[in-house]
Formats: C-alpha cells, structure tokens, sequence
C-alpha cells in the first residue's frame, strides 16, 4: 500500500445529489471528478438499480437530473458546440435533454433563455424553474456601476440588480412570476403548488425573508418579508413548513427551529437544540444535494452531535435518530420510507449507502481504490476540559509511516464558520499532512456545531473563550503525544480558522510557522467590503463601525499584527468577496513592515471556496503552498 498523494484529488470520484425515482426501485445521481489537463470537472449521471451501478452520460457536463417518469430523466446540458459558445460569451440560455433508460441517446426536450436555470416537475405539466436575471440595464466594458448592497456576491461576482427569480415553464416559454426587484433564496414544490421564500429589496439585501405559496397563478402570502430568518421551506403532508429563527431576538448565524405554518402564528413542531440539515465540514465532497427531505408526513434530516453525523426522522410519532454514523452523511434521497445517502468514512471517500434498521449497506464502490490502495491515517479521539467545566473534544492523526522512538512535526488545522465542525470523514489535506510525516490535530472548540446553541454561541466573544479551548486543546495534545516536537509545530486554518490562525499569532509565540487562509483581519472594513459583512459583523461581533469601534477594533487581529514573530503564509483569492482580499493585504502589509518573514499566494478567479471547490490545480497548488512553507520551518 503506498501513501496518500496531493494529486490523488485528480482520482476521487466526488458523489452527489442521489435521486429516487417515482417508485423507488432506481436511483440516479451525479459524480462529478477533477480534471487536471481541462482545470475543471467533468459531471456525469450514473444509475444504482439491483445493486449494480451504471454511468449513464460521457458528455462531462449532466448533473442533477429530475425524473419525468419512473424511466425518463431530464437534465441540462450543453452538448453543441454553438451553445457551449453562447454561454462563453455570456448568452442567457440553458438546454435541457431527456434521457430514456429503456435505451436510446439523450433528446433534446427544450432551450431556455435563462442563465443557471433548475427546473422541478409540477403535477399540472409544468415545471416550477429559478433562474437568475438582471435588470439593471448596464452594459458597459468601461466600468462596473452599483448602487445596492450588496454589490458582490462570494461565488456569484458583481451581483447589482441581480436576483433569482421564480418561473413557471409551459410549452417551452418561461415566465416569470416574482417580482423584479425579488431574490428567491429557498423553494420546494409538491403537486401543482409552489412554496419559495424571497426578499424584495432596492437598496440593501438582508438575509431576513417571507414565505410564499403559489398555485395555478395565485399566491398567498404566509409570513411577509422582513422579521424571520429563513433557511428552507417545504411541505410536510399538506402543511407549509420552514426552518427558521427571529434573528432579531436569537442572532443570525444561530440555531433555528423547524416551524409549521398552519395558523396566525407558527408553530413549532419540534425542539431540538441542533441544527437542521448541516453537515461535517471537510474538503472531499463536491456537487451538493439535499441534506433535509420530506416524504409524504416525514421530514428527515442530517444534523451534526458532538463530531458525528446524526440521521433523524420526524412524523406523527415524534423525533427520533435512526441512524448514528462515523464519517459524516452528507446529503440524501427518501421515497416510502426507503432511505438512500451519500457518507464519507474514515478511510473512504464518498459512496452511496442504504439506511436500514440503524445500520448502513454500502452500495457503489466509485472509490475503491483509495482504501485498499493507499495507508490512511485513523483519528484517535482527544478531550480536554476547559476553564468553564466543558469538555473539548478533538483528533490526531499520526503520520502515517509513524515509529516509535522519533519525533515529529505537527500541524493543528482550525475549522471554518465558527458555526461548523469537524468530525473523522477522510479529508485530504490532513491525509496529505500525515503521509508527509506529521501529526495532524484538530478540535471543536465553543463557537462551533454539534453541542447547542450556548456551546455555539460566540457572538461578541471572538478570540476569547476559542482562542482558549484551542491552546488548551494543544497543550493536552502535546502532553499525550510526547513525540511531538513542541518546537516545531504550525497552525493553520481557513475563513474562521484564517481569523484565528492571525489572532493566535498575534497573541503567542509557541507555533513555529502559520498559514492563514481566506482571512479576516479587520472587522471593521470586514463589514464594510464583504457580501455579508453588514449582518454578519453585526451579529457577531455585536457592534457597528460607527458607534462600536473600539469594540470592532479589540476584535480584530490586526489590531495584534505588531506583536506577531511567527512566519506566516498567506492564501487568499481575488474573487473572494466572503473575505474581501482588503484582509490578507492588510495583515501581511504589517507583518512586512515588522520584520516578520510572510507571503501570499493569492489566486486568480477562485473564491471563497477554494478548498472545496477550486480548480483541481488550484486546489493542488494550495496545499502543495502550505505543506512547503510548513517544510521549510517545521522540518
């Protein structure tokens, strides 16, 4: 068996979006894999049925299909070169071909002109579709104009007078049924109805929404725009349900609660101190799919506990867990009670699993190789209690050639958010780390998922009570490693983990080098440059620019930047609009002007989500850019 590689990325086969049919004895779904020569990814629709495991399309780009029928599928794609050109060059248009399992090659079914169009089937033979439009009647090469917030969107770009916007398709023609100035964040169907909630806004577009239902060209409104935060909505049987929380009492980036929407007032229908349809945080799944599903009277969901993944079901008999597993569940597929999902293992990469009496049955073996090929490094649990009774809990990785009586190097990977998690799934970077000869640790500290809202509630509080569950977290590593070398140990982190990695170096001297990813620096102009900056560095930083600067500034890492000693990689991207690149500028420009050795390695047209969904060489040069810059101070 040889040991993990960097560009065994280019050999993952990333598993998504698995799809009933109408009678559950089929499932479709799509497989998206890195291409290193193209610098992109090649989509493909496979078929589970009796077991068995089929690509259906070789055209590169089919994900994401929907079943017309128990044997037909539809699914975009751009298959003639004319319309791969057209969409180059920016034209608004989106073809859709059918595909018959009984045989014969995909059909073109229609052409839309609309830009990213999805489509889902209505009862009365037409589809429902969100698609984006502009209306803001610019066009010009010479300048951008914007006169709303916010202007930029991570992973969307410029985004002024921008919306998504809900269609009906019939015959062929769209027709848009919102209004123009209205952006529809979330939307499901069942039957002939449409349920979708939206934001109208001129001027500035919060995250705060309204729930609609539209049916045979009415709508009825169920809640009107502007007090809840929404994250989804959905039918349970015949009642209108949402996910949602008043932000205005419990914060924005807190724990919700699923509500039904069935009277003057919602109706919580179940409280669980959780959140609804999250997922362990790592780098080896791509392409999305549902992690909330309703089936007829039943909602079934993924939700994070402590570092595992948690299948639970709701209906008449209340809440209960069917399924408790290792790795995470990422997304899923339910039709009569028969559950389908898509998990990552320890030592695997993602697969398609069959839920059934509380235990998983793998059944596509797309990966392979990567477990019977290759020696993966298995997480060993770590705990620690912190200052305030609670019990932190995290894992190490060994190198995976480890023996005994040397010492080794260490790297401690912080995890994003902070409202997120890290659990055991296989995650590439860390596999990387350890078949290079280091130990790899990590922790959830308070501020991240799987423990409550209080344990996750870090509003006003960063770089405190975290910073202090990490350094204890290290301390109880290094003591129950003994060889580890205390002198050469790095940190490192992306987003949240970018924020802490730059507080950590302004506040101690203990790692021997840092890289510090898609970053924030400086609230302040945090708030003032990002797409989310206005809400979210007000809810979690409890304060403004302008009335609450000290307060802004305490927070901020930069305000530190003049006590940092340790040498520090910098990786951003300049089409990052999450963490504007004002924030890795600013804090290398000190660390310049101290004296501190430090670079950036800035990349071109990537965002926010880098690590998870670059360009495959991109995504190589990332890692191969912190593995070199730890090498050349840890080893």
């Amino acid at each position: 068996m040889r040991k993990v590689e960097l560009n065994d990325l280019y050999q993952f086969k990333f598993v998504s979006n698995p799809t009933w049919s109408p009678e559950a004895d089929k499932a479709v779904f799509t497989v998206y894999q890195a291409c290193e020569k193209e610098n992109n990814y090649f989509s493909n629709l496979y078929l589970l049925q009796d077991g068995k495991t089929t690509q259906l399309t070789n055209s590169g780009d089919a994900k994401n299909a929907i079943w017309l029928d128990n044997n037909t599928l539809l699914f975009a794609s751009l298959r003639k070169q004319a319309d791969k050109d057209a969409v180059k060059k920016g034209d608004n248009l989106t073809v859709f071909y059918t595909l018959n399992l009984k045989g014969g090659e995909a059909q073109e079914y229609m052409r839309l002109n609309l830009k990213g169009a999805s489509l889902k089937k209505l009862d009365n033979g037409t589809f429902a579709c969100v698609a984006k439009h502009d209306y803001s009647g610019e066009d010009s090469p010479l300048c951008e104009v914007f006169d709303e917030l916010p202007f930029w969107k991570n992973g969307e770009g410029y985004s002024n007078k921008v919306r998504s916007g809900l269609y009906i398709v019939k015959d062929g023609q769209a027709e848009r049924i919102t209004a123009e100035n209205e952006s529809v964040m979330s939307w499901n169907v069942k039957g002939s109805k449409i349920i979708y909630t939206s934001h109208p806004y001129d001027n500035y577009g919060g995250t705060d929404c309204g729930i609609t239902v539209y049916e045979n060209g009415e709508k009825h409104v169920l809640i009107e725009d502007g007090v809840w935060n929404i994250r989804w909505t959905n039918f349970l049987g015949d009642t209108p349900i949402a996910y949602m929380t008043d932000s205005q009492l419990h914060g924005r980036n807190q724990i919700a609660r699923v509500y039904a929407i069935d009277g003057a007032q919602p109706r919580m229908l179940f409280d669980i101190d959780e959140v609804v349809g999250s997922a362990i945080t790592g780098d080896s799944t791509f392409g999305g799919g549902a992690s909330v599903v309703v089936d007829g009277n039943a909602l079934y969901y993924v939700a994070v506990e402590d570092m595992h993944s948690v299948l639970r079901k709701f209906d008449e008999n209340g809440l209960q867990t069917l399924l408790t597993a290792t790795g995470s569940l990422d997304n899923m597929t339910v039709k009569n009670g028969k559950i389908l999902v898509n998990g990552i293992g320890q030592d695997r990469m993602s697969e398609l699993y069959l839920v059934e009496n509380g235990s998983m049955k793998q059944m596509t073996t797309l990966n392979e190789a990567l477990y019977t090929d290759r020696k993966i490094a298995m997480p060993e649990p770590v705990a620690v209690v912190d200052a305030d009774g609670i019990e932190i809990h995290g894992y190490v990785l060994r190198p995976t050639d480890y023996e005994e009586g040397k010492m080794y190097p260490a790297i401690m990977d912080i995890h994003g958010g902070p409202f997120a998690a890290f659990g055991t799934p296989y995650f590439h970077e860390m596999q990387y780390w350890a078949a290079q000869g280091y130990f790899v640790f990590y922790c959830n500290p308070r501020g991240g998922q799987g423990r409550g809202g209080d344990f996750g509630d870090l509003r006003g509080k960063y770089g405190t009570i975290d910073y202090d569950d990490l350094m204890l977290f290290c301390d109880k590593v290094l003591e129950s490693y003994p060889m580890i070398d205390t002198k050469r140990v790095g940190v490192t982190g992306g987003s949240y983990g970018g924020f802490m990695t730059n507080w950590i170096i302004g506040h101690t001297d203990r790692f021997a080098a840092a890289a510090s990813q898609r970053c924030i620096a400086n609230w302040i102009s945090f708030y003032l440059t990002t797409d989310i900056g206005p809400w979210f560095g007000q809810d979690q930083c409890q304060g403004n620019p302008w009335d609450d600067t000290e307060k802004l500034w305490w927070h901020s890492p930069l305000k530190y930047a003049k006590n940092v000693k340790t040498p520090t990689l910098f990786i951003h991207s300049d089409q990052d609009y999450r963490c504007w690149m004002s924030e890795v500028l600013q804090m290398f420009s000190s660390l310049k002007l101290n004296g501190v050795d430090s670079r950036v390695c800035l990349f071109h047209g990537e965002n926010h989500e880098l690590s998870r969904g670059g360009k495959p060489q991109n995504r190589v040069r990332r890692i191969a850019e912190i593995t070199a810059w730890m090498d050349k101070y840890l080893k």
